[in-house]
């Protein structure tokens, strides 16, 4: 009598943080050896005797961002938390992570500034301990200089509701540079949704205390409304000028496409244009029809996107926004 042979499913590893970085297009498969190389050189020097996390070694080279690191970390179910590494550490056991936690949901003071208030950690200890985990300083609000007629453009980005809900806040407007006060590490996912709806900035990130972040949002949010400016500053539109979308297949490349129509709109308002809705379509059709003619023109595959301010009449205010599109091999 013939007897089936059962066969197991066979077991497929989980990715490692490097090659999850990979597969989202963040780094190239080089850099893993990179990483590699110098977490081996590290974990032999007898003044370091532990690795540094691979996505913070990469943060190290500025091959990737501390955001970009936790959005995929986080999209993978793979991130290293605070209370797994304070119980690792031997700091707090599991039973008073849980107290921690459910207190910070009854109170809305984030675990951080929890450990904080109850000095279970040292401020200069917390800071090491977020840094190894996410590559983001903790510091005081103090540090900074806030310049009252950045007030408005703040308050654009993150609204107080928003930040109140957040627990977050904008802090330090430089150039295009917008940097934010976050207190809990989920912050970031809120973060990574604000920098696609503000394409125009650069965002960066740092830890402060809850009870600073209580200060800074009455200074920044006072009376509710918009604050009066005094003297109304250029905008900088460097990251949006710079911007550049290659394309190779735009038919099926719809993403691309639309991020720099987004980014082509938000342009043509922020100097001075009124707003337009639903002309992705239309966009998308140029776009193509603009791949077709220059590859066809040049015998290239692939065309690099761009936009351009154009400089016309003085009495046309600048308010002409161009797409430019360059050759490529």
């Amino acid at each position: 009598m013939h007897q089936e042979k059962e066969i197991s499913p066979k077991r497929v590893e989980p990715l490692k943080t490097g090659e999850l970085l990979v597969k989202e297009g963040l780094i190239r498969l080089d850099d893993i050896d990179t990483v590699l190389s110098i977490q081996e050189k590290r974990q032999d020097s007898l003044s370091l005797n532990k690795r540094r996390l691979f996505g913070m070694v990469l943060c190290d080279l500025n091959l990737i961002t501390p955001l970009d690191n936790y959005t995929v970390l986080h999209k993978y179910n793979k991130l290293t938390t605070i209370q797994s590494s304070l119980v690792s550490k031997n700091i707090l056991g599991p039973e008073r992570i849980s107290a921690l936690e459910a207190e910070s949901k009854q109170t809305g003071i984030p675990l951080i500034s929890l450990v904080l208030k109850n000095k279970t950690l040292s401020f200069s200890r917390m800071q090491r301990l977020l840094f190894d985990l996410f590559h983001i300083p903790l510091r005081s609000v103090s540090d900074f200089v806030f310049n009252e007629n950045d007030k408005r453009e703040l308050i654009a980005v993150l609204d107080r509701d928003t930040a109140m809900k957040n627990r977050m806040i904008p802090l330090v407007l430089k150039q295009n540079t917008l940097l934010f006060g976050i207190t809990d590490p989920e912050n970031l996912l809120f973060v990574r949704q604000l920098n696609e709806g503000f394409p125009q900035y650069r965002f960066k990130t740092l830890f402060i205390p809850f009870s600073e972040f209580s200060w800074f949002y009455k200074l920044i949010y006072t009376g509710g409304k918009d604050p009066v400016v005094t003297r109304e500053k250029p905008l900088d539109l460097s990251l949006l000028l710079s911007h550049k979308t290659t394309l190779n297949n735009p038919e099926e490349e719809t993403d691309l496409i639309q991020d720099l129509y987004r980014r082509y709109e938000l342009l043509r308002h922020l100097i001075g244009n009124e707003k337009r809705d639903n002309l992705g379509r239309e966009f998308k059709e140029f776009i193509v029809q603009a791949h077709q003619q220059i590859t066809r023109e040049y015998g290239c595959r692939t065309i690099e996107f761009s936009l351009k301010k154009e400089n016309r009449e003085k009495h046309n205010r600048n308010r002409t926004v161009t797409v430019t599109a360059f050759p490529r091999n």
